[in-house]
């Protein structure tokens, strides 16, 4: 008895971190901060054991180390992100999201062109033009350039620049934000990344990284190929349907029909819109919550608990809309239909092929370890 009496004390420490109930969310904006604290008050009214707390980060990369320090304990990021979080702090997954009940993917990524081009292949898009949404981002830098690097129709060589690689492999481009100082330090990017940008009404702010150059963003990639100043579109496969059948009433999209456009395949094939899923650059992981190793149990328990009140809520706070706060996908995708726990490593949430793309930036990837850790 008195020796199952001295165990007992070491089996409470043991259980501790699984009893916390203090839990800090690393958010990027004051209407995200706002939402996380409007989460807090409710969790509070609903008597949720655990108390949350809001920690403002500066980025991404800001949340990534208040994490692995100790000062947060956790934050929903994007694919991306979640592969930097694990190689470069050792970091981990406690859930995530699934997106109208399916687990795992948010979306594919597509390479789309005017059906009128029938010399088109993705295997041959050499001096071509292509639209993108925008630098450094999953849909338009990450998967298109990490695809032609994987298929060895770009090198980027000892230097590991990219933009200067993708400049010498396409004729020209849309890529807004590539001159930006963040993105070009030294003013070298290539000029012909910003040739297939048009601007605002006033031919000024070509090639900003925001709306005021039209080509920005998936409907402004899209829109690029619609009116001819580039070969192909990388975008979302839902981008289509988004904008076209009078959803956007500019004129570009009014004009556009969906027999207009055509699917080119990484095999150099091509398909229909429709067949997205057999005909993709990339199926694009959700968005997960990223924790410490210990933290995975912890969090995923807290979190389930929120889910369960507020997930599927109709009236009052609701845990997957961002309705009210002037911004969308605040803490979690706003198309998120519920929260999965991740038992996995993070490798595992993105898969082999997602892995593999993400790969194609290694050297990035090193660079930046170097850089932050």
């Amino acid at each position: 008895m008195e020796r199952l009496q001295r165990r007992l004390p070491v089996a409470f420490l043991l259980l501790l971190p699984l009893l916390s109930v203090d839990f800090s969310w690393c958010v990027l904006s004051v209407a995200e901060e706002q939402k996380c604290l409007d989460l807090a008050g409710n969790a509070t009214a609903r008597n949720i054991r655990g108390t949350l707390k809001c920690v403002r980060g500066l980025n991404t990369r800001d949340c990534m180390d208040k994490i692995k320090n100790g000062t947060a304990d956790a934050a929903s990021m994007f694919a991306d992100d979640i592969y930097a979080a694990g190689l470069c702090h050792g970091l981990e997954l406690a859930a995530g999201e699934s997106h109208n009940g399916v687990d795992g993917n948010s979306y594919y990524v597509v390479a789309m062109a005017r059906r009128s081009s029938s010399d088109l292949s993705l295997l041959e898009m050499h001096e071509r033009s292509s639209c993108h949404p925008g630098i450094r981002t999953t849909v338009g830098w990450t998967v298109p350039i990490g695809y032609l690097v994987n298929t060895s129709q770009i090198s980027v060589g000892e230097q590991c620049n990219f933009p200067r690689a993708v400049g010498n492999f396409f004729g020209y481009s849309c890529v807004p934000g590539v001159k930006d100082p963040q993105h070009d330090p030294r003013g070298n990017n290539p000029k012909n990344l910003c040739e297939a940008c048009i601007g605002d009404e006033n031919d000024r702010h070509i090639c900003a990284n925001n709306q005021r150059e039209r080509h920005y963003g998936e409907a402004g990639a899209l829109r690029c190929v619609a009116e001819n100043l580039g070969d192909v579109a990388f975008v979302k496969h839902t981008t289509v349907f988004d904008n076209l059948d009078g959803k956007n009433q500019e004129s570009w999209a009014l004009d556009l029909e969906l027999e207009d456009l055509k699917l080119l395949c990484p095999d150099g094939t091509e398909a229909g819109l429709d067949e997205y899923r057999q005909c993709h650059l990339a199926a694009v992981p959700a968005n997960a919550v990223v924790v410490r190793m210990e933290d995975k149990c912890r969090v995923w328990k807290y979190l389930e608990r929120l889910q369960n009140v507020f997930g599927n809520a109709t009236e009052g706070f609701s845990l997957f809309s961002s309705a009210g706060y002037g911004e969308s996908d605040l803490l979690f995708s706003d198309a998120t239909h519920h929260l999965q726990r991740v038992l996995g490593s993070y490798t595992s949430w993105l898969g082999p092929s997602y892995t593999t793309i993400l790969q194609a930036f290694e050297c990035e990837g090193k660079c930046l370890c170097v850089k932050v850790c």
